[in-house]
């Protein structure tokens, strides 16, 4: 079995095919929603909704740093399992590559412990009682 050897740029092909059709259905529904959309907003369209509920308070309140902190923690592991479960799954096919793969992999992980080890030193995992 004989494999065909192809150029970078047809490989590319398919990718930019994809953001082409991607920027035009955006800038599309964009323009449609500009166009079609309604041009008078006032009172009540202009609120923001909050299920119902009247809005009560100021929109530029404080928010609990601990939120921001699970914020962080969540990211760090959404992006480790967004980082390494492709490349675990994929092992056997990248298995030329090992050193390089296990190379960013471990540059991935030192940044990845290094924001855990963030969020244990200020505590961000313990909950006020």
């Amino acid at each position: 079995m004989q494999v065909e050897s192809t150029s970078g740029v047809e490989l590319l092909i398919p990718i930019l095919a994809m953001l082409g059709f991607a920027s035009v259905v955006a800038t599309g529904a964009t323009l449609v929603g500009r166009f079609l959309g309604p041009r008078n907003l006032v009172g009540v369209k202009v609120q923001p909704y909050e299920c119902g509920i009247k809005p009560t308070g100021q929109a530029r309140e404080r928010v609990s740093v601990k939120y921001y902190l699970v914020a962080i923690l969540f990211l760090l592991f959404d992006l480790e399992a967004a980082f390494l479960l492709p490349v675990a799954l994929s092992w056997k096919e990248l298995s030329q590559l090992g050193p390089i793969i296990l190379g960013v992999m471990g540059f991935f992980l030192f940044f990845f412990l290094l924001g855990l080890w963030y969020e244990f030193k200020v505590k961000a995992l313990e909950w006020e009682r």
